[in-house]
């Protein structure tokens, strides 16, 4: 990250002793005094930033999938047709979206502790979101199902 001089902006990470949130253009700990390897902060620093990332695309992710539930119900209603068509956009875009955060943020970290916190509520809320979009495909299938036979 540059500001608008054109220098690097302190980034945040957490202090390798206390564990408490510092940024990059520290020398020492500002909690604990602990000593700070310029190096291994920018590695930290990049390292919270895509582990942030990845929770807030997940979050987004769970977001649509919620969505995808009040876009399914109402499409029952007569009259609102549109929210049919958004949920067959919204059940072909979940799946690849959730595909492109496993490649990205599960299968593609290298380096980065895959146990932290952040990433285990990550990765619950990309397979809540998986459920989400696994039972609303099934239950669509059905609704087609019933439909055509109703129709026929």
């Amino acid at each position: 990250m540059s500001s608008i001089l054109g220098q690097a902006a302190p980034q945040v990470f957490a202090c390798p002793k206390c564990a408490e949130m510092i940024n990059t253009s520290m020398a020492q700990c500002a909690y604990c005094n602990a000593p700070v390897d310029p190096q291994w902060a920018v590695w930290a620093a990049n390292a919270q930033a895509t582990i942030a990332s990845a929770f807030n695309y997940a979050n987004n992710i769970m977001n649509i999938a919620r969505a995808l539930i009040v876009f399914f119900v109402v499409s029952f209603i007569p009259f609102l047709g549109f929210t049919g068509l958004a949920v067959l956009v919204m059940l072909v875009a979940l799946p690849i979206m959730i595909l492109l955060w496993l490649s990205k943020y599960q299968w593609g970290l290298q380096g980065i502790d895959k146990n932290h916190e952040d990433l285990k509520e990550s990765r619950r809320r990309i397979m809540r979101a998986s459920i989400i979009w696994g039972a609303i495909f099934l239950l669509r299938v059905v609704v087609e199902i019933i439909a055509f036979f109703v129709m026929t």
